[in-house]
């Protein structure tokens, strides 16, 4: 590390004299850590100080903000950056000049112009050293950027695999998971942007859509996973939040039809980004008081990062320039740290709970299908044992006798309302043990169930078919000071179909209110 540390790279910062082209008689001397007034559109502005630097192979690194470039030693022009048909609008620069043999005590001007008054009399940035140091130069100040991209393509990995893991999640769940990864993702495509090796892959225009489509999508994004999460004050957070969206539709359709530049659209959003970080620490506030877990947990770092991200454009706004800090990437990369970790440890909790549920519900049917053929078993020999008490040969009849003698104790032991009716032939057949499974499962469901309440059930026999019936009602308790009705099942009762199904028969299930209707066709 001291190795990389040692280069002969500096920022030309200090000693520069600024000049306004047709002013000549306005000489600025200073730093290019402000902003120069009285700098308009298409206005050349013009940096110069003399070279004392030496160098054995010198190399010059110009970074300009939207302007257009045009870089001279002594009288010679030795770089430019001018529109052309195919560019138009200036871009996010960074060039990489060779300086000639010459070019001590020589002097150089820098000088920039752009269309876009939000950018006009931004001193450029310029770097000076030798050619063998400048990549470790850069590659050394951009190691928190390429971390930040790998924290970024760790964390959209995880996400995904989490969200392939999670059973069964709802909507709200999965807009959350996406708009969070595409959250995720545009901070890691910013950190390329700003990443000043990986940004040379791109050019100025390209550079420049990124840059400034990440600036505006960043906060959108955020911004709608906070509204997502917000619940006792959603409907007021809402009407920021739909500002926000209807003011980026708008200004992307007045950029697709011309009416509106992109670096001008970003200067628009920024300013009404900086109401929407404290309008959102009002109801981070508000949610956290009222018990929002998410809010409670991440409140504090949001509103930090609101009055970080506010200072920032007062620091614009009041004619800084080339801040070496980028606070708002800084930022929301520990908010998306922050709300991430949130994310994993409410799936993760999520996940072994289903888990936990799902082998808990795996051993209840375990259990319940012992207890069924249990009950199978039983109603067999009881069967066969009345038959030779009664000298008959064992039958459906006997068979389905039995089971509602049991059941009949069975319902009142719960204090439920048990009736079954039979109609069945005295020389009919007994069932196969899967049909008769199939009714120890529906005389069980009714029974294990605490919605259902009352259970009237008819079993007849039509020539070849046994067609079972029942009309259920859901239970109802009644307290002194209150009457709680259990709410009608919801689920199709998927178990029952699928046997009914496995058996050959025909299914039949109807939701009436409070009371539900049901037929079963069985083959015999």
């Amino acid at each position: 590390m001291n190795e990389i540390k040692k280069t002969n790279v500096e920022e030309l910062k200090a000693r520069w004299t600024f000049i306004i082209k047709d002013h000549s008689d306005h000489y600025i001397f200073g730093k290019t850590d402000q902003r120069l007034s009285n700098v308009h559109p298409n206005n050349s502005l013009i940096m110069q100080q003399q070279l004392d630097m030496k160098l054995k192979d010198p190399q010059l690194v110009v970074r300009t903000n939207h302007q257009w470039l045009a870089i001279y030693v002594g009288e010679k022009l030795i770089y430019k950056y001018g529109a052309t048909e195919k560019q138009k609008e200036p871009g996010l620069l960074q060039t990489t000049i060779h300086l000639p043999k010459n070019y001590q005590r020589q002097k150089l001007r820098v000088i920039t112009k752009t269309p876009y008054e939000y950018y006009a009399g931004i001193p450029a940035r310029v770097f000076i050293g030798e050619a063998a140091d400048v990549s470790r130069f850069f590659i050394l100040h951009s190691l928190p950027q390429f971390l930040l991209l790998v924290m970024c393509s760790t964390l959209i990995v995880l996400m995904l695999v989490l969200l392939f893991l999670k059973p069964s999640t709802s909507r709200k769940s999965l807009i959350s998971s996406l708009i969070l990864i595409g959250f995720t993702f545009l901070v890691g495509v910013q950190s390329i942007v700003l990443n000043v090796p990986l940004s040379t892959l791109f050019g100025p225009k390209t550079l420049s859509i990124l840059y400034n489509l990440t600036a505006i999508l960043i906060p959108v994004f955020l911004t709608n996973y906070y509204l997502l999460q917000t619940k006792k004050y959603q409907h007021y957070y809402l009407y920021g939040v739909g500002s926000q969206v209807f003011l980026l539709i708008f200004g992307l359709l007045c950029i697709v039809v011309g009416k509106l530049s992109l670096p001008i659209a970003v200067q628009i959003f920024s300013g009404f980004n900086v109401f929407m970080t404290l309008y959102t620490s009002a109801i981070a506030l508000a949610e956290s008081a009222d018990h929002n877990r998410f809010y409670t947990i991440c409140s504090p770092g949001i509103i930090m990062a609101a009055f970080i991200h506010c200072f920032f454009y007062i620091q614009l706004f009041a004619g800084a320039a080339n801040l070496t800090t980028d606070w708002p990437l800084i930022l929301f990369g520990g908010l998306m740290l922050l709300i991430s970790g949130y994310h994993f440890e409410e799936d993760i909790r999520f996940i072994q709970h289903y888990r936990i549920k799902q082998q808990a519900k795996e051993q209840q049917l375990l259990l319940a299908q012992e207890k069924q053929n249990n009950l199978l078993t039983t109603f067999k020999l009881l069967t066969e044992k009345e038959a030779a008490w009664s000298g008959q040969a064992p039958n459906l009849a006997l068979l389905l006798q039995q089971l509602q003698e049991y059941y009949q104790k069975e319902f009142r032991k719960q204090a439920k309302f048990f009736s079954c009716r039979l109609a069945v032939k005295e020389d009919s057949e007994i069932l196969n043990e899967e049909n008769l499974g199939l009714l120890i499962q529906l005389f069980e469901k009714f029974l294990t169930d605490s919605r259902f309440g009352s259970v009237d059930i008819s079993i007849q026999q039509k020539q070849e078919q046994l067609i079972i019936e029942s009309n259920t009602s859901a239970f109802t308790r009644h307290s002194f000071d209150e009457t709680v009705a259990a709410a009608t099942p919801s689920d199709q009762h998927e178990e029952l179909a699928h046997a009914v199904k496995q058996s050959n028969g025909e299914w039949h299930w109807q939701n009436k209110e409070k009371q539900q209707y049901f037929k079963i066709t069985l083959e015999l």
